[in-house]
C-alpha cells in the first residue's frame, strides 16, 4: 500500500482542500482517521468527496467520530467517550492491496492530542508513512513552517514534504527550502474561486516526479 499523511501547520491554513487537491490529482483513495467537531459540520470526508467527486468507494468512515469541536483528547473526554489509542487506528483493509495511492488526513497540527499523552505526531510515526505539511504562503509562515519541520525532525521523521497554499510568495518559498536544509516544496497552490480544485490540478506535480511513496 502507498500512503501519505496530510498535516498543516496551523488552524485553517487548507489542509482539507489540499487533500482534496492531492486526491483528486494522483486519482487517490481518501481516509481520515479521526473527525471531531460533527456536532456544526459535515466533517472532511463529505467535503473532499465534494470536491473531488469521486464515488464512495474511495472513502471511508473516520475510525473515530466526535461532535465536539476540540481535540481529539479533549472531545473525547467532555463527550464521556473512551481514550484513543493510537496503536488502535488501523488503515481500513479495502485500502491495504490497493493499487492506487492513500491520502490520510490528520486531525489538525502536529501537536494536537490525541490521548493525554500522545499527539498527531505520534500517529505518523505509528502509520510509517511519509508527511505533506500544508503551510500559508503569506506572513509568518517562515518561522511556522520552519518549526513544524524542526519538530518532525527531532522525532525522527524524515521523508518529509510541503505544499503552501495561498499568493504565490516565492520569497517565502526559498526562504523555507533554504532554512530547513533539504525540505523540498512540492507545490505552491494560488488562490481560487470558491470548491475549484480543477483549475489547480496543473499545480500538483505527478507521484513519480517527486518520489513521496515508494
Amino acid at each position: 500500500m502507498k500512503a501519505v499523511f496530510i498535516t498543516g501547520t496551523d488552524t485553517d491554513v487548507g489542509k482539507t482542500f489540499v487533500s482534496a487537491l492531492l486526491t483528486k490529482a494522483w486519482d487517490a483513495n481518501y481516509w481520515k482517521p479521526i473527525q471531531t467537531g460533527l456536532e456544526s459540520c459535515q466533517g472532511d470526508t463529505e467535503t473532499v468527496k465534494q470536491l473531488t467527486n469521486f464515488p464512495e468507494d474511495r472513502f471511508e468512515r473516520p475510525q473515530v467520530e466526535l461532535d465536539i469541536p476540540l481535540s481529539p483528547w479533549r472531545a473525547a473526554l467532555k463527550e464521556n467517550k473512551p481514550q484513543i489509542e493510537v496503536s488502535e487506528i488501523k488503515i481500513p483493509p479495502k485500502y491495504l492491496n490497493s493499487s492506487k495511492p492513500l491520502i490520510i488526513e490528520g486531525a489538525g497540527g502536529l501537536f494536537v492530542p490525541i490521548n493525554e499523552t500522545e499527539i498527531t505526531t505520534d500517529l505518523i510515526l505509528h502509520l510509517d508513512i511519509p508527511v505533506i505539511l500544508v503551510a500559508r504562503s503569506g506572513l509568518g509562515t517562515i518561522n511556522h513552517t520552519l518549526l513544524s519541520l524542526e519538530h518532525l525532525k527531532n522525532r525522527g521523521i524524515n521523508k518529509v514534504f510541503v505544499v503552501m497554499n495561498g499568493p504565490i510568495n516565492k520569497d517565502n518559498a526559498e526562504a523555507i527550502e533554504k532554512f530547513s536544509k533539504g525540505i523540498k516544496i512540492i507545490a505552491n497552490i494560488p488562490h481560487s474561486k470558491p470548491n475549484d480544485i480543477v483549475s489547480l490540478l496543473k499545480y500538483v506535480p505527478s507521484l513519480d516526479s517527486i518520489e513521496i511513496i515508494n
